[in-house]
C-alpha cells in the first residue's frame, strides 16, 4: 500500500471522527496552522522522524512549535497514534488531505495567490473579496510572495492556474517564439 493511500485513510478517519464528535470547527484551524509550520520548517520533518526522540517528546515539540500550550485531546491522540505507528513521515500529507476533505465538505474553494510583492492588509482583503465574488464561492486563500514573478500575480484555484505575472507572460512569449522558429524551418 502506498504512503499516499495510507495518509488518505488516516485523514478520512480523523475527519469522520471529528465530524461525529462535532470537533471539526475547533480542530481544522489548528491543523491548518500546523500545515503552515510544517511547510515552512523542513527541519521539523527531520526532527519528528528522529528515532531517538520518544513519542511524548515529539508531541511536546509539535505543541511548542504550533504555539499551543496543549492540543485538543482528539488531535493529540491522533498525532500520538501516527507517531507510535512510526508514520511521522506521512503526517504532513495526512494534514493536507484532511484540509482538502474539510474544504470539499464545506464547498470552499482552495485558492493560492502568488504575488510578486507584499501587499498591505487592506489591499489583500480587497483582492480576497474580489476573488470570492468573481468565483461566486467561498474561498480559502493562501497568499505567498514570489519575487521571481517580477510583477503581477498567479492564481491557482483547485489546481487550475491563472497566470497574470510578468514571468508567465515572458514564458508565453518565449514559447511562441520558439514554436514559430521551428515552424519556419
Amino acid at each position: 500500500m502506498s504512503s499516499g493511500s495510507i495518509a488518505s485513510r488516516y485523514a478520512k478517519g480523523l475527519f469522520e471522527f471529528c465530524q461525529e464528535n462535532n470537533e471539526l470547527e475547533s480542530i481544522y484551524p489548528i491543523i491548518r496552522h500546523l500545515l503552515e509550520i510544517l511547510s515552512k520548517e523542513s527541519k521539523l520533518h527531520e526532527v519528528l522522524e528522529d528515532i531517538t526522540l520518544t513519542p511524548d517528546e515529539k508531541i511536546s515539540l509539535i505543541e511548542r512549535v504550533s504555539g499551543n500550550t496543549f492540543l485538543p485531546k482528539t488531535l493529540k491522540q491522533f498525532i500520538a497514534l501516527i507517531i507510535k505507528k512510526n508514520r511521522t513521515d506521512i503526517l504532513f500529507n495526512v494534514f493536507l488531505i484532511f484540509r482538502r476533505i474539510y474544504l470539499n465538505s464545506k464547498n470552499i474553494l482552495d485558492v493560492e495567490l502568488l504575488m510578486a510583492d507584499e501587499l498591505t492588509p487592506p489591499a489583500l482583503e480587497k483582492i480576497k473579496a474580489k476573488v470570492a465574488n468573481t468565483l461566486n464561492s467561498a474561498c480559502e486563500i493562501d497568499v505567498k510572495v514570489k519575487p521571481e514573478l517580477i510583477a503581477g500575480y498567479t492564481l491557482i484555484v483547485n489546481g487550475k492556474v491563472f497566470d497574470s505575472s510578468i514571468k508567465g507572460q515572458l514564458s508565453s512569449v518565449k514559447k511562441n517564439l520558439l514554436e514559430k522558429k521551428f515552424d519556419n524551418r
